[in-house]
């Protein structure tokens, strides 16, 4: 029996799933990650990718410089702790990250199935390579 086709919908959730898991893993060491914007430490499955330009910009959603390490508090509670976010931006890209991510928000993208399954694989992999 052949397998199903995955929706659009289910590709974005997939794309999401590894990318988050990456993210976290990436700038772990021991499996302890930092919050990006409070300094919180614990394990990475308990940590989020949290978003400087929110998901819902595409253009943005799976961009590194976007995505970093947050902790519940800051990610949900504290809504991404966007005035120590945007300082930790600019300490680690330099004074004109905001503009940029800023103005790529508005770039419009249009991702076919084909593109977010060449991404799921390549995320896949770059996590598969920590």
């Amino acid at each position: 029996m052949p397998m199903k086709k995955k929706t659009y919908a289910q590709l974005k959730r997939e794309l999401d799933k590894i990318f988050s898991e990456y993210i976290r893993l990436k700038n772990s060491k021991d499996l302890i990650c930092t919050c990006y914007t409070c300094g919180k430490r614990a394990n990475w499955k308990e940590m989020q990718a949290g978003h400087y330009v929110p998901r819902n910009w595409l253009s943005l959603r799976w961009d590194e410089r976007n995505v970093h390490v947050q902790c519940v508090g800051c990610n949900v509670f504290k809504k991404g702790n966007m005035d120590e976010y945007s300082i930790k931006l600019k300490q680690q890209y330099g004074a004109r990250i905001l503009e940029t991510l800023n103005k790529e928000k508005y770039r419009l993208v249009k991702y076919s199935a084909l593109d977010l399954r060449k991404r799921i694989d390549l995320y896949k992999e770059k996590y598969l390579a920590l």
